[in-house]
């Protein structure tokens, strides 16, 4: 460890941090809840002054910041004012990093060049509902006795969150289909399918797409541009929080 990353170590000692939750984003399956009941808030450009106070970000409320640098993906968990988690993780490795570390990494970057996060906020869980019936009133003609319907429960949570996820699923292809058929051909490139892919908390978006004519040429880098430009305001539109990648691919 060199000398600058020590007094990295040093300073990251002195924030507000719950040792005790630390390794709590080792949990895929946790870090994806979370973005799930995340909405998106802002970008925001982060120095290295800047991510020494990175906990006021959530002085009063659950936040997280998400970023990409040098092809990995990170993310610091922060709650009411105090540093949960941060997490590093290298998609084309396979490999997690979860602790200090990952922190310790974006802080000693932010000395060379500020770094731009995306800010979501945490959504309280909600509470179990019921919904009671209207208190209609019918009179039978005999007994004249009240008869109210009783209490029904509004629905179950976890069929609900699938259902909303599966219909957040299929509204991104439909949106990136429909986005890449209107950009292809200024590329000269043709549409032939996008498909989607869910590993390790991470959607894998695949463009598939052919040449437009025979003798031109369809200029895939230009056109990834595009779409991953275009995937920060849909998935912002649907609500889509989780993290993706996006791969276009020429066929023949």
């Amino acid at each position: 460890m060199g000398e600058e990353e020590k007094e990295v170590y040093e300073v990251i000692a002195s924030l507000p941090i719950d040792m005790n939750r630390m390794n709590i984003l080792n949990d895929i399956t946790f870090e994806a809840q979370l973005l799930m009941r995340s909405k998106f808030l802002k970008k925001i450009t982060l120095g290295y002054k800047d991510l020494l106070k990175i906990h006021e970000l959530g002085k009063d409320k659950e936040v997280l910041l998400t970023t990409e640098f040098n092809n990995k993906r990170y993310i610091i968990y922060i709650d009411h004012g105090v540093i949960v988690s941060s997490a590093e993780t290298d998609p084309e490795k396979d490999t997690r990093i979860v602790g200090l570390r990952p922190l310790a990494t974006l802080i000693l970057a932010s000395k060379i060049k500020p770094i731009t996060f995306k800010l979501f906020e945490i959504q309280p869980y909600e509470e179990e509902k019921t919904q009671e019936a209207p208190k209609t009133v019918y009179r039978e003609f005999i007994t004249k006795k009240k008869i109210v319907p009783p209490t029904i429960p509004v629905s179950k949570k976890k069929e609900t969150r699938i259902m909303d996820f599966s219909k957040m699923l299929k509204e991104l292809i439909d949106k990136t289909k429909q986005d890449v058929e209107d950009i292809a051909p200024l590329y000269g490139c043709k549409l032939v399918d996008v498909k989607l892919a869910i590993s390790r908390g991470t959607i894998y978006i695949r463009v598939y797409v052919k040449k437009k004519s025979f003798l031109g040429k369809c200029s895939i880098e230009k056109l990834m541009e595009n779409i991953k430009n275009d995937l920060e305001v849909i998935t912002s539109m649907i609500d889509l929080n989780l993290p993706y990648k996006v791969e276009v691919i020429q066929i023949k």
